[in-house]
């Protein structure tokens, strides 16, 4: 199955084009070992990177990296509303949409939010959707970004990301920081059952989810 990624802007492309999640892990995750100990000579632990549904998330589908510099700089407004004025280097960047589209509040401040925008376009075979997510093993500090499912094989214009800061003062979203996280599955109808069963309560001695239920997923 083939997911293409289509940019109006040429130097964004070539410079900083989308990539399969798994040529972009976090740092942390990178570096961090399979096993560790809680005291120094104790017995050893797994980390979550021997946790495969973590891994699986990490690594699946393709990565959005931001393709310009953007400052977002707070401002307050009559009736404990805050809002943002924001620098860049680029015209389709950002808008800014009122508080009661979206009732974001922080810390007991009523947040207008924001659309960032870019020039990629995402299109996916008929059937099929994407799941955009901000790649949460990146643990933004400063920016939480709207999760959507968006249509893809209809959709043609680029997929603007809502979202808020957490702090009132200024940030700035850097070129190729992780924006956006694209995973492409094939729409379908459910129903659903509920069942009573007894259930294992633990795996057996040996057992592991990787070994008992675990599949492999690819992202060219």
């Amino acid at each position: 199955m083939n997911i293409n990624f289509i940019c109006a802007e040429k130097e964004v492309a070539e410079k900083l084009p989308i990539v399969p999640a798994k040529k972009l892990i976090p740092d942390w995750y990178r570096t961090l070992k399979q096993d560790t100990q809680l005291h120094p000579g104790g017995p050893t632990i797994p980390t979550i990177k021997q946790c495969p549904p973590v891994t699986d998330f990490i690594t699946s589908g393709y990565i959005i990296p931001n393709p310009y510099e953007l400052t977002m700089n707070p401002k307050s407004e009559p009736g404990n509303f805050e809002s943002f004025d924001w620098n860049s280097d680029v015209n389709y960047d950002l808008s800014v949409h009122h508080h009661k589209m979206c009732p974001v509040t922080i810390e007991g401040t009523k947040r207008h939010w924001v659309k960032i925008k870019h020039p990629w376009i995402v299109k996916t075979p008929p059937g099929y959707s994407c799941l955009f997510v901000q790649p949460f093993f990146f643990f933004n500090p400063d920016l939480h970004l709207f999760p959507a499912i968006v249509d893809t094989d209809k959709h043609d214009l680029p997929v603007e990301f809502p979202g808020y800061s957490l702090h009132n003062r200024t940030i700035t979203i850097n070129k190729g920081d992780p924006l956006m996280q694209i995973i492409p599955f094939k729409r379908d109808e459910w129903t659903h059952n509920i069942l009573i069963e007894q259930l294992e309560t633990e795996l057996k001695e040996g057992q592991t989810y990787k070994k008992l239920f675990h599949s492999k997923k690819k992202f060219q």
